[in-house]
């Protein structure tokens, strides 16, 4: 039996890395849109604000700092209570991103504390904005009557818009491109509904003015990488094409525009600069949205050309070895353990007296069979004498 056990366990070891390797071997996904030097740049660097966002569209596998960051936060905002709604709906995002779900994250419903929070608008509009692209990355159901439910949101978002088609950061401020094109970026899902589209048009229109003639974009006047990334990422998933007329100045399109802030490595702030992190993760996740059209903030399976990542293949083979290894211990433990039961109470228990002995000896069954027939009293019987003596002598006549 252990011999048996050995050679199909000696096979199933053999065997096993031929079927991994070989899976291991299929072709590679496609050649992603941002340069291999952008990658090697983001590696080298600690993690920026919208790592596991990039690593995840990439394909990549996440930074660990930046996971445990994201542990951190979620860990002491489910203790205390997120004291900023836009670090929770930050955090569903990353979740999301990882392939998680938000509302499950160890037995917590962060979506039940988004919809739910006291005052998401505390924050200013991006907050708002960003409860509401929460909720479609999600695609979870947000109760109506909730206290910020997505309709509730949608219009305050559009309510917040001015009259130019701008938005800004917060009331009382002038609209600026970074916040009108978070708000495109958020209401883009919902342009089914007339007055959200008319709203989308309008910020649209604005936003083409403030274009500069090389086709990038300002903060404070001077031109900037992340605002010009924003606006690509913000048209692309509204459906609107790189080369769409009202967003192409002196023949360059936003594409052309964001290679002015290209770096050794990476990506600069402003043109001309050093690459900068946080720069090079807001270019890269446009590139991206430019080549999917899609949100950047979705599931990683709602994108094209998705293949769900794989676990190292020493891994899964050392895994493997040691699972089957202790399956192969368990069954002989159990094979030790049922001899050792055979032994101990499989046998005829020993014979306490002198009787048991010889039934145990000779283990045979007695059968006791009852006989009928009588002996016969032979004192009832006739004397032998009346068949021999001879008769008497008869009288003379």
């Amino acid at each position: 039996m252990l011999k048996r056990i050995a050679a199909a366990a000696a096979c199933a070891i053999l065997f096993f890395p031929t079927v991994i390797f070989a899976e291991s071997s299929e072709p590679l996904p496609p050649v992603s849109p941002a340069g291999q030097e952008s990658w090697l740049y983001l590696d080298e660097n600690p993690a920026g604000p919208q790592s596991i966002v990039v690593y995840s569209l990439g394909g990549h596998d996440v930074k660990e700092n930046a996971r445990q960051m994201l542990d951190i936060t979620l860990e002491s905002g489910i203790r205390d209570g997120f004291s900023s709604a836009l670090e929770l709906e930050y955090s569903i995002l990353d979740l999301i991103k990882l392939g998680e779900n938000p509302s499950s994250y160890n037995r917590t419903d962060l979506m039940a504390m988004l919809y739910g929070y006291d005052n998401i608008f505390r924050e200013g509009l991006e907050s708002a904005l960003y409860a509401l692209i929460s909720y479609d990355a999600a695609n979870t159901q947000i109760p109506a009557s909730a206290r910020n439910s997505a309709s509730a949101v949608i219009d305050y978002v559009v309510s917040s818009q001015q009259r130019s088609g701008g938005f800004a950061i917060a009331s009382g401020r002038e609209p600026d491109v970074k916040t009108t094109a978070q708000a495109v970026l958020a209401l883009a899902p919902h342009t089914d509904i007339p007055y959200v589209n008319a709203s989308v048009d309008k910020a649209l229109s604005w936003l083409s003015a403030q274009q500069n003639a090389d086709g990038t974009f300002s903060i404070q006047a001077t031109p900037d990488c992340e605002a010009t990334a924003l606006v690509l990422t913000a048209i692309r998933t509204a459906g609107v094409a790189r080369d769409d007329q009202r967003f192409v100045k002196s023949g360059r399109t936003l594409m052309d525009a964001l290679t002015a802030f290209a770096a050794a490595g990476g990506y600069s702030p402003k043109p001309g600069g050093d690459a900068d992190v946080a720069a090079t993760e807001a270019a890269v996740i446009a590139l991206y949205t430019d080549e999917t059209g899609l949100s950047p903030y979705l599931p990683p399976q709602a994108y094209p050309n998705y293949t769900a990542p794989k676990t190292d293949v020493k891994d899964v083979f050392i895994r493997f070895l040691f699972g089957f290894l202790g399956i192969l211990l368990v069954l002989y433990l159990i094979l030790i353990l049922t001899t050792k039961i055979g032994k101990r109470w499989g046998k005829f228990p020993e014979p306490q007296t002198q009787a048991d002995k010889a039934a145990h000896d000779t283990q045979t069954l007695e059968i006791n069979i009852p006989m009928k027939a009588e002996l016969p009293n032979f004192d009832t019987l006739p004397s032998d004498t009346m068949y021999t003596q001879p008769p008497a002598d008869r009288p003379k006549s």
